[in-house]
């Protein structure tokens, strides 16, 4: 079973308003930087939640990724916390974001 349906992410730039806001739902997201770079792999059960922290706490606004943007991608139907939790890993192990200070997916698992 797939976690995240096939293609690429779909994008959205907070601070210009560009591209396609995330949706209410549980998925994987990604902060780029202005030049691009990978900064932050995460995952979430509400993706437009988790952007507005992300925001709001400067992790979107400040620093390195002033201008940058916020990639999610809808998790599959049939997923669960765990199967999500354990693609973050896999992907933040592949990818070693700056910004992943700890080996990601170790918070809770959600009660749904």
């Amino acid at each position: 079973m797939s976690t995240y349906k096939a293609g690429r992410p779909s994008k959205y730039n907070p601070t210009t308003k560009k591209g396609v806001e995330p949706a209410k739902c549980a998925g994987e997201y990604r902060i780029r930087n202005a030049e691009g770079a990978l900064t932050y792999i995460g995952e979430t059960n509400n993706l437009k939640r988790r952007m507005q922290q992300h925001c709001y706490n400067g992790k979107m606004s400040n620093g390195q990724n002033a201008g940058g943007t916020f990639e999610w991608k809808k998790a599959d139907g049939r997923s669960t916390s765990v199967t999500r939790r354990e693609h973050e890993r896999q992907k933040i192990k592949e990818h070693s974001p700056a910004m992943n200070c700890s080996r990601g997916g170790e918070g809770r698992v959600a009660g749904r």
